[in-house]
């Protein structure tokens, strides 16, 4: 595995701001952050993807994840917090991890939604498939 910038700041090879961390999870400020407080929640054990990811972390990750959002919310009096992950393609570095971002009112920061359409019969069969999948 090529050096991973998350690994390296775990293990302390790289400077971080780190604000929390305990035997699962460090959390740390986004050196590149969409707002002011912009936190990442990350494994220890490195996952590539979500789906990797074991039972024990990700609760640690949406546990440590709360105890962050609602510490922003009261130190930095936000309009809101958004918190997302991204997978596959779409993730900007190896390692699975958790964006806390602390949101404010024209704030410059937006979800843009197409304008997909989805029929009631696709509805129905994938509504079929995942609950034939999600039984186990």
């Amino acid at each position: 595995m090529e050096s991973c910038i998350f690994c390296n700041i775990i293990s302390k090879k790289e400077d971080a701001f780190i604000i929390f961390e305990n035997a699962y999870v460090c959390c740390f400020l986004d050196k590149y952050p969409i707002n002011k407080g912009h936190i990442l929640v990350v494994p220890k054990i490195h996952f590539q993807e979500f789906s990797e990811v074991d039972k024990d972390s990700l609760s640690h990750i949406i546990l440590a994840s709360q105890k962050v959002a609602t510490s922003l919310e009261r130190i930095l009096n936000t309009d809101g917090i958004t918190i997302m992950q991204n997978n596959g393609i779409f993730k900007d570095v190896e390692h699975y991890h958790m964006h806390i971002i602390p949101r404010f009112l024209d704030d410059g920061f937006s979800w843009v939604e197409p304008e997909n359409v989805v029929t009631k019969e696709e509805l129905i069969s994938i509504s079929n498939s995942l609950s034939e999948i999600l039984i186990d």
